[in-house]
């Protein structure tokens, strides 16, 4: 009886630990996940910038000399790499919240299944107490 006893705390104190690694988990995941939003606002913010950059010097180049229309078209060929390099990486950040959503979800729903693990394990536990308390 008493190795069983130390058996269901050991049991009970093993998923305790697991799920304060899984809430400590959840907790980085979260961080993460606004961290990778806050990011995302900033790089869309700048792509916004910078895309409105593109579009008022495509406007003057086209009021200007031909001479002028081609330094423009220089400079507003360079900023168009630059918006789509951004345009990149702000697709690459937004796959990133994506995944690391994805993966806060998912680890939600197993927290959700440690913690009614553990619920199922200490009602069985308390039922085979009685039991053994009623029999002895």
């Amino acid at each position: 009886k008493q190795w069983y006893q130390r058996r269901v705390r050991v049991e009970k104190h093993v998923l305790y630990e697991d799920v304060v690694k899984a809430g400590a988990r959840e907790r980085d995941l979260y961080r993460t996940m606004r961290s990778l939003e806050s990011e995302t606002r900033k790089q869309e913010q700048v792509w916004n910038h910078k895309k409105q950059q593109l579009d008022n010097e495509t406007s003057k180049a086209k009021k200007q000399a031909l001479e002028q229309i081609r330094v423009i078209d220089s400079q507003k060929t360079e900023m168009e790499q630059t918006v789509a390099r951004e345009e990149a990486l702000l697709r690459q950040l937004v796959v990133q919240r994506d995944n690391a959503l994805t993966e806060y979800r998912q680890h939600q729903a197993s927290l959700k299944d440690t913690i009614q693990l553990f619920q199922t394990l200490s009602s069985e536990q308390e039922r085979k107490t009685k039991l053994a308390e009623a029999f002895s």
